[in-house]
């Protein structure tokens, strides 16, 4: 008896072809978060929102850092605008998507999470199954733990694993 593969958010389609289900409501939502990264990311290096999106390449040596970032942050930001592009494309329309406009989907909700990680101060030790619904961040956490979810199938489609 051949296993039926569970359908999630994103699902592996042939000729290497990729298909996001969310909700048109889902999809919206989403892309809102990702004009908001948009806009984080055109407020520049100093936002702090951004620590963990730039982090310190030379801890030991702020010169060299500095020197890094000099060099690294334009390519990185434009980088991350190209995939922001790609995403609202894909959000906004229901087609099957390729492997590459797929990627560009899982930078950007990999983006997404390391600003909200850096709101919420995420810590290695953090898990969103522990946080009091009472708490004021509920909902972000919440958020955080559905973009690691959808992070996650994004990336079993992409490596061609069942979840």
């Amino acid at each position: 008896m051949k296993r039926r593969k569970r359908e999630g958010p994103v699902v592996a389609r042939e000729n290497d072809m990729f298909e996001i289900t969310l909700s048109s409501d889902d999809r919206s939502t989403l892309l809102h978060f990702v004009d908001q990264l948009s806009e984080i990311l055109a407020m520049g290096p100093d936002d702090v929102r951004l620590r963990r999106l730039f982090p310190t390449a030379y801890h030991e040596n702020p010169e060299h850092d500095a020197e890094y970032q000099g060099y690294m942050r334009d390519e990185l930001t434009q980088s991350r605008a190209a995939s922001i592009a790609v995403v609202k494309e894909v959000l906004e329309s229901t087609e099957l998507i390729t492997a590459g406009q797929l990627h560009a989907f899982m930078t950007v909700l990999n983006n997404l999470r390391l600003v909200l990680g850096t709101l919420l101060d995420v810590g290695e030790d953090d898990f969103e199954d522990d946080i009091d619904e009472n708490d004021p961040a509920f909902g972000q956490w919440q958020l955080y733990g559905y973009l690691g979810w959808l992070l996650e199938w994004t990336i079993s489609a992409l490596s061609g694993e069942d979840n």
